[in-house]
């Protein structure tokens, strides 16, 4: 029987990859949400950030949420399934996986804007009164504060809780972020560059079809003043190297790289 894979999906991932588009209609995150054996989730906080990244992408997202092909769980959908594992200490764990969620970013993270949560009441307090706790702590916290990937590290935890299985996430480029993610057991980063290696293993991939998206992408990365992508050397000490954008895109389908647990690509060995 085969192995369900699970992944998550992060805003900057959906943002970037719905951007990519080739010559048909459909974007590089809809290649990737149809690769077959993956099941998606995402953090509802996401269709929040996206209103601030890339609004086409909300439509898009509620769209395959309301298919079925990307599950979305909501705080109180996640307290829910922790209750029918933990039973009245389902907010305790809750707030023990926030609490390792923040830590991914900064230590003082929970501290600084979690406090009422770690001084809970949970014996004589509802789950409702949890969740309106939680709620405005994280209006509290605003606009670019992390939220985002700080809900879905909270859902990582959940679905290996559930799951006993690798969690993959889609996620961001950005080094910090990713290295947040696979500080969690069992977890393997993918990035909007390793998914066209991902893709190319997983529906056999070729250049031609593939060579649309990575012109996009190549527009996409000039239009932000990106001009390389930071690869890993195919040495023993671990040390990155910057390769023009098309360079590793198309170096990608000559079967130059390998994929990293971080989300890097790393140069084979000659």
């Amino acid at each position: 029987m085969k192995i369900e894979k699970y992944a998550l999906l992060d805003t900057d991932f959906i943002s970037k990859t719905h951007f990519i588009h080739g010559d048909i209609e459909k974007c590089l995150v809809d290649l990737v949400v149809e690769m077959p054996g993956y099941c998606f989730f995402c953090h509802s906080q996401i269709i929040k950030e996206l209103s601030r990244h890339n609004q086409q992408a909300i439509g898009w997202l509620q769209h395959k949420i309301s298919e079925q092909k990307i599950q979305c769980y909501t705080d109180e959908e996640i307290l829910n399934e922790l209750v029918k594992i933990r039973g009245d200490f389902a907010c305790s764990t809750y707030t023990l996986m926030l609490k390792d969620a923040c830590d991914a970013f900064s230590k003082s993270y929970f501290k600084e804007h979690y406090q009422t949560l770690e001084n809970f009441d949970v014996v004589t307090s509802t789950k409702q009164d949890y969740l309106e706790t939680l709620q405005k702590a994280d209006d509290e916290i605003g606009k670019h504060n992390s939220l985002g990937e700080i809900k879905s590290y909270v859902l990582l935890q959940l679905l290996s809780l559930l799951k006993g299985e690798q969690v993959y996430v889609f996620c961001s480029d950005d080094k910090a972020a990713r290295n947040g993610a696979i500080s969690f057991n069992n977890v393997r980063c993918i990035s909007a560059l390793s998914a066209f290696l991902r893709l190319k293993k997983e529906i056999s991939w070729t250049f031609d079809a593939a060579e649309p998206y990575i012109n996009s992408y190549v527009q996409f990365c000039g239009e932000h003043n990106q001009q390389t992508f930071r690869v890993m050397e195919a040495s023993v000490v671990a040390r990155m190297q910057r390769v023009p954008c098309k360079q590793a895109l198309e170096e990608i389908f000559q079967d130059r790289f390998v994929e990293l647990q971080n989300g890097f690509l790393k140069y084979r060995d000659a």
